[in-house]
């Protein structure tokens, strides 16, 4: 049985967000500080049909799935929420746009979490 775990990528990293603040300007809650968690992953290629986000430079359409294995961590022990992110072995910052998913086989334990995502590209570090 081919386990789907074998394709991820090492170097994937699962940020939880542990602390917030008001933002003043728009009074939304932001996240100032992220619990690390090392794992692999994998993020799915561009998902045309989702967001579109309009831009001074054009339209962005960049809405995918990552699929995140923790290391040291069971999965069930992981609660993905919307708040929290994602990092690539590339730099790639890919914040959760909703609430993960344990995905496995039916019958055994989970072997990987599910989230939707977008590139948050203002999160990156040149």
């Amino acid at each position: 049985m081919l386990i789907p775990r074998i394709l991820f990528q090492p170097g994937w990293q699962y940020r939880r967000q542990t602390t917030t603040r008001d933002d003043p300007i728009t009074g939304e809650i932001i996240a100032t500080t992220y619990e690390p968690i090392a794992g692999t992953g994998l993020v799915q290629e561009a998902y045309w049909t989702g967001m579109q986000e309009t831009t001074p430079t054009g339209g962005i359409r960049d809405e995918r799935i990552v699929m995140f294995a923790p290391t040291g961590v069971t999965v069930a022990d992981l609660d993905i929420t919307a708040k929290d992110e994602f990092t690539g072995p590339d730099g790639r910052v890919w914040q959760c746009i909703s609430d993960g998913i344990a995905r496995g086989i039916p019958g055994l334990p989970p072997d990987y979490i599910a989230a939707r995502v977008r590139r948050a590209k203002e999160k990156e570090q040149p």
